[in-house]
């Protein structure tokens, strides 16, 4: 049962802007329902229409990451909006569009809704799920009534992604210097597997899919450890999930994908650094900084980016985002030298 005594729509806007401080100068007037206009245009100018489908047919839940922000509107009575299409402002003067909790939730706290005529922006304040009813109501001109049943749906704020990489060293005899992440061998080394690990807490298994990418770097080294220059190599898509076509893990709150290294053989008789590095998705292009994207993330930026903004990167989490191999080639013994057996004859 919804609490219409816990209204969230405080400030009712309609499209004739009618406040009663136009008892004022028709100047006034004038200037104020200029400014709402930009405010109103600015709001939508965002939205490509094209990118809305009916809420029903995602079983009317829209998901949302923690602190994003996502954008809904509500299509008007066609008997009193013959006029309108989405985003135009072709609304009849007066209607207002009221959105009510189920008592469950406090506008500001769990959401924070932005309610323009029948358009409102939802921020996810927590973790959780919370159902809405929207209804249209008339102004007294209209006799004021409300729709007694209106549209019920709801949102569903879930965590943040996290990712982290880990390596194994179960099919090579390795010298463990850090687990899962530093390790080192006598000669050529089989190939050991890559887990990526994701978290996000919250995502049904249909749209947990991610953007990322793991980075192979392969590099001789000395006795010290230095890097010998000239013989790095970079493959940057070794792994290769971009935001255009995300990795599907088809698990519930995340998932896991486990990649091979492929072997790892000593390169040019020398000692040989394998380097595997968690990344950004490849198709990346904003300064965010290294993370991982998921698909909800993704959807919660519409308005971001939208407005020219960059996608939010989730850092990579773990005891570090390289794993690294070493292979070493064997010693070859030299000659040996003695004093020649003729030596005093």
């Amino acid at each position: 049962m919804y609490n219409h005594k816990n209204r969230k729509l405080k400030i009712k806007l309609n499209s004739n802007l009618n406040f009663e401080i136009m008892k004022k100068t028709n100047f006034f007037k004038m200037v104020m329902t200029l400014v709402m206009a930009f405010m109103v245009t600015g709001a939508f100018a965002q939205n490509d229409p094209a990118d809305y489908d009916l809420i029903s047919n995602d079983a009317n839940i829209s998901y949302v990451t923690l602190d994003g922000t996502i954008p809904f509107y509500v299509t008007p009575d066609p008997v009193y909006h013959s006029g309108w299409t989405a985003f135009s402002n072709g609304l009849t003067a007066g209607f207002v569009w009221n959105f009510y909790d189920d008592g469950s939730w406090t506008d500001g706290t769990e959401l924070s809704l932005a309610v323009t005529d029948n358009y409102v922006e939802i921020t996810g304040n927590t973790i959780g799920s919370y159902p809405i009813n929207v209804k249209e109501q008339a102004p007294a001109a209209f006799g004021g009534c409300e729709d007694p049943t209106g549209q019920d749906f709801t949102v569903t704020v879930i965590d943040k992604p996290e990712a982290g990489i880990v390596g194994d060293g179960t099919n090579n005899v390795w010298t463990e210097v850090t687990a899962g992440y530093e390790y080192y061998i006598c000669g050529d080394a089989a190939a050991e597997d890559l887990t990526i690990t994701i978290t996000e807490t919250g995502v049904p298994a249909a749209l947990a899919t991610y953007a990322y990418s793991v980075e192979q770097r392969v590099v001789n080294i000395n006795a010290s450890d230095g890097e010998i220059g000239g013989t790095e190599t970079i493959t940057s898509d070794f792994v290769n999930h971009t935001i255009a076509g995300k990795f599907a893990t088809g698990t519930a709150d995340g998932g896991s994908e486990t990649v091979s290294t492929g072997a790892m053989p000593v390169v040019g008789g020398e000692r040989t650094k394998y380097e595997y590095t968690i990344k950004t998705a490849t198709d990346y292009t904003g300064a965010g900084g290294e993370g991982i994207i998921s698909a909800i993330s993704h959807k919660s930026d519409y308005l971001t980016v939208a407005g020219g903004g960059e996608i939010t990167t989730y850092p990579f989490t773990g005891t570090a985002v390289t794993v690294t191999y070493i292979v070493n080639p064997a010693p070859t013994t030299g000659p040996v030298y003695h004093i020649p057996n003729d030596f005093s004859i």
